[in-house]
């Protein structure tokens, strides 16, 4: 008999789960002016990859997002080189050296091949110790930029997610803030030299450096980095924040045939005990495509492509954030379909075959992640960031493998509060 007419297809085969993964360690520096120095380095790797983090050392709006934008213009020239010289210097060697910003850090990060990443360090100090700030460059980005927060305003997605950050949080801290005409219009090209040199010998706290790299190389970034008289600090803690009242907020669209709805409260962090049973409550709750609210919303209901629930990791203050695009007229009836679906998670037992899939779908993305050291090293990236390390990661696999369904039951009655949430939606106000 031919094998393919013994094999039962309805039947699954039998499937052995991997052990708990047991991460690489970085090779850890702290230097003198209290900067880490974190290396992840493998020989048969080709790219090299550098990321510097910098916390934030102020968390009004109005600093930050100037910050935001002096870390975007680092890119736009220096006293020797035009942003389009630069540019071509960068691209000439196949790299890529960027610059972004969140509420909570601003990033510099470096991709090339490793015979090019000393002379990518070399650019990198240039843009550092002699950046132009040029007019004409911050015009255009300005005028960009306005542009783009033009269109955005016509999206019911940001209008709620703006509309819930301004609830969870005064519109005076980064975390509540959205980019606004005003804000950016205000902003002058001859404010950024003295802002820089305010904090230009101040390093990040964080450099990890992933791939292939040479010991000359190394020790050229740790002597550029020993050059900065001190470094960042971050800060865990909370910022004043407004009383959060419970309810329905809209941000009124007219005419829009699609709603969006956004449902937040302020939640626990990483370094919590309870963070890794949240995350798989989360992961059941809205988490994936097979989560409940998928289920239910999309797949049973049709009124969303999709739904998801997770949490928002800020520093000083995480929030959990249920968000989907809707219809319109279906809205309402979506936020209440939400709320049962957390309340049979709070008052019924999540079935065996229900978690043995969600635990195993949990560890398969998280094995994934860890494939190579680049994986690896923005995992360490995102548990430094968290204010945690890996034997937390480590042990967090196991609490998820050993978690029961009452402990999903606690975890759901105790975070996942629904009932005195903020929810906020746009769109056109139903009748």
């Amino acid at each position: 008999m031919h094998i393919a007419a013994m094999l039962d297809r309805q039947i699954a085969p039998p499937a052995q789960r991997p052990s708990l993964p047991k991460l690489r360690r970085p090779e850890r520096e702290f230097l003198s002016n209290g900067i880490e120095l974190s290396c992840f380095l493998s020989d048969d790797q080709s790219i090299t990859e550098l990321e510097l983090i910098f916390p934030a050392a102020e968390t009004a709006s109005s600093v930050r997002q100037r910050e935001g934008f002096l870390f975007r213009m680092l890119g736009e020239g220096t006293a020797k080189k035009t942003a389009k010289q630069l540019a071509d210097a960068i691209s000439f060697l196949g790299a890529t050296l960027e610059f972004s910003h969140n509420p909570d850090f601003d990033l510099i990060h470096i991709s090339c091949l490793n015979r090019f990443f000393n002379p990518m360090l070399e650019i990198l100090e240039e843009v550092w110790s002699t950046p132009a700030f040029p007019e004409k460059e911050w015009k255009t980005l300005q005028e960009t930029q306005i542009n783009q927060n033009d269109i955005q305003l016509q999206k019911t997605s940001f209008l709620a997610s703006r509309l819930l950050r301004q609830k969870l949080y005064s519109p005076d801290l980064d975390y509540g803030y959205s980019p606004d005409a005003a804000l950016i219009s205000a902003i002058k090209a001859e404010e950024f030299p003295e802002l820089f040199r305010n904090m230009k010998s101040t390093g990040p706290a964080l450099a990890i450096l992933a791939g292939h790299a040479e010991k000359e190389a190394v020790a050229k970034l740790r002597s550029w980095l020993s050059s900065f008289s001190s470094c960042r600090k971050i800060s865990r803690e909370k910022p004043a924040l407004p009383v959060s009242e419970s309810g329905v907020f809209w941000a009124e669209k007219e005419g829009s045939n699609q709603s969006s709805l956004r449902i937040g409260q302020y939640t626990i962090d990483s370094r919590h005990p309870d963070s890794a049973l949240l995350s798989l409550t989360l992961e059941i709750f809205g988490g994936y495509f097979g989560s409940r609210l998928m289920n239910n919303i999309r797949e049973d209901k049709g009124w969303t492509y999709g739904i998801y629930a997770q949490r928002i990791p800020y520093a000083r203050q995480p929030y959990l954030q249920i968000a989907c695009d809707i219809n319109a007229e279906a809205s309402l009836l979506a936020v209440e379909e939400i709320r049962k679906e957390a309340r049979i998670l709070q008052t019924e037992l999540v079935g065996e075959e229900e978690l043995e899939k969600v635990k195993n779908y949990m560890l398969g993305q998280f094995l994934s992640s860890i494939t190579h050291v680049y994986g690896i090293a923005e995992r360490y990236r995102s548990v430094w960031i968290n204010g945690t390390d890996f034997d937390r990661v480590e042990e967090n696999q196991r609490i998820i493998r050993e978690a029961g369904a009452s402990d999903i039951l606690r975890t759901a009655q105790q975070y996942l509060n629904i009932e005195n949430s903020v929810i906020c939606l746009s769109g056109q106000i139903p009748a």
